[in-house]
């Protein structure tokens, strides 16, 4: 059997376990020629996946159906049985991609490497790039990713971590790989789902943490100025968690990540119901 030792060892292709130097795709597949596959991506401990996995097999499926794949309830959960085999001890951040193949044949691909270091704190920077809230797409998790791609290591050129975009009219959205939230006067307010944005999953769930501890909460349209009055920002995502920032390139230098006062209720808030979720799941 192949374990995994680094982030480059395995990949898992219809199930058949492939040395990642020496895996191949065939260049004819629709998923090489032009990126037709969805993905979910999520953190797996001791063999043990997140509590969250249902609502990632659930959107698993509401990618398959906005793109034409089959995807059903729960085979994301069952697909994942035939990789927990091949790990080995410790932390990893594994995806699942469904590529599409010749004659609309559908593809499962497992890639796996260690959970990445945490990020404590993170600098932002506003993107040139935009996104149309009336894309019929943009809640799908694809990955035909290039524009987010170029978007982010842009950012990273001038030492931000991630890029945050805004939509055609203006407003913010999300980031490439991360859902935006603002703490402004004891309210959490995080982009709308009809700003065109990508339902995450640890968005998801901080929602229903602040609603089960009843912390004021809201999903509407931020403008871009509401960056200048926020008393914390936050970026999310299922890998990196809830981080707070530390600077927007440009707009602000004075955010205290870290020392953000919200924050710790917060993550307070969210740790008590992944718990509850992880309880609930071994009942």
């Amino acid at each position: 059997m192949m374990r995994i030792q680094d982030p480059t060892t395995l990949v898992l292709l219809d199930g058949q376990a492939v040395n990642a130097e020496r895996a191949s795709l065939p260049a004819s597949w629709p998923a090489v020629l032009r990126g037709e596959g969805i993905f979910e991506t999520f953190l797996v401990r001791e063999r043990e996946p997140t509590p969250l996995l249902p609502r990632h097999d659930a959107r698993f499926v509401h990618s398959a159906r906005l793109t034409g794949f089959v995807a059903k309830p729960g085979d994301l959960a069952r697909s994942y049985q035939a990789l927990v085999p091949h790990l080995g001890s410790g932390s990893w951040r594994v995806r699942l991609s469904l590529l599409r193949g010749l004659g609309d044949q559908q593809h499962e691909l497992w890639t796996v490497g260690p959970e990445p270091k945490p990020q404590q704190e993170v600098v932002l920077q506003i993107s040139e790039f935009r996104s149309d809230p009336l894309d019929p797409l943009a809640s799908a998790k694809t990955i035909s990713r290039i524009g987010w791609q170029v978007a982010r290591r842009r950012a990273q050129e001038v030492g931000a971590f991630e890029a945050i975009l805004k939509t055609i009219d203006g407003d913010l959205a999300e980031g490439t790989s991360s859902n935006l939230f603002l703490w402004r006067q004891g309210v959490l307010s995080t982009p709308g789902l009809d700003r065109g944005i990508l339902g995450g999953v640890t968005r998801a769930s901080l929602l229903a943490a602040c609603n089960l501890a009843k912390i004021p909460v809201e999903e509407r349209s931020i403008a871009p100025e509401e960056l200048l009055s926020a008393e914390e920002v936050y970026i999310s995502n299922a890998v990196i968690g809830f981080v707070p920032a530390t600077r927007i390139v440009g707009i602000r230098e004075d955010l205290p990540g870290l020392q953000g006062l919200a924050l710790p209720t917060l993550r307070a808030a969210h740790t008590s119901y992944l718990q509850t979720l992880h309880g609930s799941s071994h009942c």
